[in-house]
């Protein structure tokens, strides 16, 4: 059987290439800021002050 003839078990849903899930950088941006130079999300650390290394 070709791959052709099988087309009717796959997914043809319009939306299908849409993402599901929120992009994991719009998440790490809202809990924790802007990356720093090192592209690494820090965020603030217990005394309120942005993360160190």
């Amino acid at each position: 059987m070709a791959e052709a003839d099988r087309m009717d078990e796959v997914d043809v849903h319009p939306g299908v290439h849409r993402a599901t899930e929120t992009d994991e950088t719009q998440v790490l941006r809202a809990l924790y800021g802007e990356p720093d130079a090192g592209g690494i999300f820090r965020g603030p650390d217990e005394n309120g002050e942005e993360g160190r290394a």
